[in-house]
């Protein structure tokens, strides 16, 4: 598939993530792209990827007009703000997407384009990475099997520190511009919350219908949201209690789950993204690794580029990620549509956003919310 970036410049957060991730299964060719407003930058990313000088331009109009018709993808990796913007623009040249989460900054405009992609039979899939761990998609397969018997209850946080911790100087944090400004939904929920919610109805295979929330303010940057929790419940009845902030010492990137069943449970850990632990009705606690008995799906062949014992991680995320999505560019190609259960629509995302913004009015009012639609 021959794709270019929007964005993902070497001093993006995320750049050189996707392009690991495209290049682990060599399904992808960086062909062309728009990496940075800044010149210099633009330049330096286009040699350190691999692209051709007259494949690299200055804006997305200058890159759709050089493009249109050449590429199989273009890959929205720009600011969460500009992505609204940015994949109309693409999507009105005919360019097939794919997009970093959030997909914009408010569920209206993700409704909206959503909408677009069914009514013109659009291309649009977005990289919510972590569900390409082999062992999250495990996981969503043990609670769909019924292995751990009726779901009692679901618990996902992340929690950083990187809007109090200091630098070794004692320099406050200064992050990218865009995140230290609160959109319609504040930044640390567009950045962190969008991932929790995804992961929840990744693994609970359902839709969260109802929440209560608590949010404020306790870091270092301006005067932003920084500290969210939330309890609710799933369309099925599960309740949930779900926590992301950047304002947690000692939490680098502290992406957690756990399950409570009926007959066992389950929690994980992205630091250690190879391991279950899994707690049975007989009181065993056990350690499950890609070799264990257990495992079914992420014993499969596309996940084992080395053997166990040799922990795969986030880099190989995004590729499970991008190999599911090269399948659905391809489907897409022949006129069909996709049933992949591990890629992420424009829909499934706009729903999200729908409680993300529903999170947000219950902390400002004190008051149970419900999602609709």
């Amino acid at each position: 598939m021959k794709v270019g970036f929007i964005g993902g410049g070497l001093d993006s957060a995320i750049g050189r993530a996707h392009f690991g991730g495209i290049n682990i299964d060599r399904k992808y060719s960086l062909d062309a792209g728009v990496f940075s407003i800044e010149k210099n930058i633009n330049s330096e990313s286009a040699h350190f990827y691999g692209v051709e000088a007259t494949r690299v331009y200055e804006d997305i109009s200058s890159f759709i007009g050089g493009e249109k018709g050449r590429l199989d993808a273009a890959i929205v990796l720009s600011p969460t703000p500009l992505h609204f913007e940015h994949i109309n623009s693409l999507l009105d040249a005919g360019i097939p997407v794919i997009t970093e989460k959030s997909l914009c900054t408010n569920s209206q405009d993700a409704q909206r384009i959503a909408e677009r992609v069914h009514q013109e039979n659009k291309f649009l899939s977005v990289t919510f990475t972590y569900t390409g761990y082999p062992m999250v998609r495990e996981i969503r397969e043990m609670v769909t099997k019924g292995l751990l018997g009726e779901v009692i209850s679901i618990h996902v946080e992340m929690a950083q520190e990187s809007f109090i911790r200091a630098s070794a100087t004692g320099a406050k944090p200064t992050p990218q511009a865009w995140r230290q400004l609160d959109y319609e939904i504040p930044s640390v929920t567009l950045d962190l919350g969008s991932h929790v919610v995804n992961l929840l109805e990744f693994i609970a295979s359902d839709q969260v219908v109802k929440v209560a929330a608590l949010a404020n303010h306790a870091g270092e940057v301006s005067d932003l949201v920084d500290n969210v929790r939330a309890i609710g419940e799933m369309g099925q009845g599960t309740p949930i209690s779900l926590l992301w902030n950047k304002v947690t010492l000692g939490k680098r990137n502290g992406l957690a789950l756990s399950i409570n069943g009926s007959k066992g449970a389950l929690s994980w850990i992205q630091e250690e993204p190879e391991l279950l632990r899994f707690a049975g009705k007989d009181g065993a606690l056990s350690i499950i690794d890609r070799s264990h008995s257990m495992i079914t799906l992420a014993s499969e062949s596309r996940y084992q580029r080395f053997k166990v014992g040799h922990p795969a991680g986030y880099i190989e995320a995004f590729a499970n990620l991008y190999l599911d999505i090269a399948d659905d560019l391809a489907t897409h190609k022949t006129g069909k549509k996709s049933e992949n259960p591990f890629t992420h629509s424009a829909a499934n995302s706009a729903h999200g956003l729908r409680v993300l913004e529903a999170i947000h009015q219950s902390a400002a009012h004190t008051e149970w919310v419900e999602i609709r639609g």
